[in-house]
């Protein structure tokens, strides 16, 4: 049972720098884990090392007094076993057998013990023996329920004990990296044989796990030439679908400059003639002419109105971004100062946060305030009085979320998904006049930002609409301050 059900040695080693606390990043979970999963747990070292192991413990929320009551948690400083100045591997591999079968008994799992080897082994004399008792100790935990990891630190040991607790180790921690499969670990039949037979054997070993290394050197060119491969091919597709994507887009200009150009001298000419024919035959024509010929030259209009928000739309999509910082709130007071001179009797409240600010291109997030407001202008009209607000809040992605509010006519969220496509609309003609391309000229300008636009509302109840654009570092940092 040398290996956890994780595939994982239960004996580890942990070897690293630095003060006696960069330990607990590894002890600790594992004394966490132990305790949790009913293991009795043992940690050995210094009294200032223990008292700090117990303070990281509790700090998790455990109970360490209620613990150590319990029997689930021992902390030793005892060097008893050192007391003649000789370290025997083989009368502490036994006491440490004791250890995990008093733990069985006691109703424990099994035993999760961890200890810093300076301390436990103490001179350096007793370093002589390590891999010796390293080995055995190997054996026990693949025997009875025990779980470790010794602890290592590469500033305080001779390099030879640092070299030993790699051979004797399958899994080892260096700092807080695990390494799963430690390439310089010898079995402990091997090490401990002693006769030419186990030295022929641990050669064989190595080279086997030379070839390992070797083979795993292999995989990976092979998988890096593969990804190197696949990267390359998936520069060439890409390459290949933008160059397609820009002639179709070429054409696709082409094409909407030649058919508004193709449709607006038809549509001069059906213009004209009607205009013609209401000045010139206006009288002798009879009222259900007239209307006839009043809605050809509406119809005339809205097709113009279409013509327009098309080549706008087409504008808006090809046109180069700036970057610059742009003050919304700004340009919102002066969209909302044209709105109220345009209509002065309308006893509406337009209300400006200050301090609104991104970074994005002038003139398309003017348009973007513009479409917004006066779509909130239009559709307060019935309004006795209304009100429509300009503000930020909160971010997303990273970015803030602006919003212009208003408490107009609303729109059923079933139809949410059509309110920003080209030339649709959720209301009548008759009731608010409209193209429906200003909502999708603002979903593409934020698009071209990085940002997203969405909306909520209900019938008769107002609509809001949010968007996030690239702000500045200063005015995240503000908002996340507040």
């Amino acid at each position: 049972m040398g290996v956890e059900a994780t595939g994982l040695s239960r004996h580890k080693c942990l070897v690293y720098d630095g003060p006696p606390s960069a330990q607990l990043p590894v002890v600790v979970p594992l004394l966490l884990d132990g305790l949790k999963d009913n293991w009795r747990c043992l940690y050995l070292g210094s009294p200032e090392s223990v008292q700090m192991v117990d303070a990281a413990i509790a700090a998790k929320g455990v109970d360490t007094e209620r613990e150590r009551q319990r029997g689930a948690l021992l902390f030793s400083s005892d060097r008893g076993h050192l007391e003649s100045g000789a370290f025997d591997p083989t009368a502490m591999v036994s006491a440490l057998c004791t250890f995990v079968d008093d733990a069985v008994r006691e109703g424990f799992e099994g035993l999760c013990a961890t200890g810093d080897m300076k301390w436990e082994l103490g001179d350096d004399r007793n370093f002589d023996r390590l891999i010796e008792y390293e080995a055995r100790l190997e054996r026990v935990f693949r025997e009875k329920p025990l779980r470790g990891i010794c602890q290592y630190h590469s500033d305080l040991l001779p390099p030879r004990a640092l070299r030993d607790a790699l051979l004797t180790h399958r899994t080892a921690y260096l700092g807080e990296e695990l390494n799963r499969d430690n390439l310089f670990y010898v079995p402990p039949e091997l090490l401990l044989g002693g006769d030419e037979a186990a030295a022929e054997k641990q050669g064989e070993w190595m080279c086997r796990q030379i070839l390992r290394v070797l083979k795993a050197e292999r995989a990976r060119d092979q998988a890096i030439e593969q990804l190197a491969e696949l990267n390359r091919d998936l520069e060439r597709r890409v390459a290949q679908r933008t160059a397609e994507l820009q002639v179709a887009n070429r054409h696709l200009e082409a094409f909407s400059y030649s058919v508004s150009h193709d449709l607006r001298a038809p549509l001069r000419a059906i213009t004209g003639f009607a205009q013609a024919l209401a000045e010139d035959c206006g009288d002798a024509l009879g009222g259900t002419a007239r209307q006839h010929l009043d809605r050809v030259r509406t119809g005339a209009r809205q097709m113009g109105d279409l013509i327009d928000g098309m080549l706008g739309l087409a504008r808006v999509v090809k046109a180069d971004l700036r970057h610059e910082a742009v003050d919304l709130s700004a340009i919102a007071g002066e969209i909302a100062h044209g709105l109220r001179d345009r209509d002065p009797a309308r006893a509406a409240e337009i209300v400006v946060q200050p301090g609104l600010r991104a970074v994005g291109d002038e003139a398309l997030l003017r348009a973007v305030l513009t479409n917004l407001l006066e779509n909130a202008w239009k559709f307060t009209a019935k309004r006795g009085r209304a009100r429509v607000e300009v503000g930020r809040h909160g971010e997303e992605a990273g970015m803030p979320v602006f919003f212009v509010r208003d408490d107009g006519a609303g729109f059923d969220m079933r139809f949410a998904d059509r309110l920003f496509g080209a030339f649709q609309r959720l209301h009548q003609q008759a009731d608010f006049p409209g193209i429906g391309v200003g909502l999708a000229t603002v979903e593409r300008i934020v698009s071209r930002h990085g940002g997203r636009v969405w909306a909520e509302g209900k019938p008769d109840g107002g609509a809001t609409f949010f968007f996030t654009l690239p702000a500045t570092r200063e005015d995240l940092s503000h908002e996340r301050g507040r």
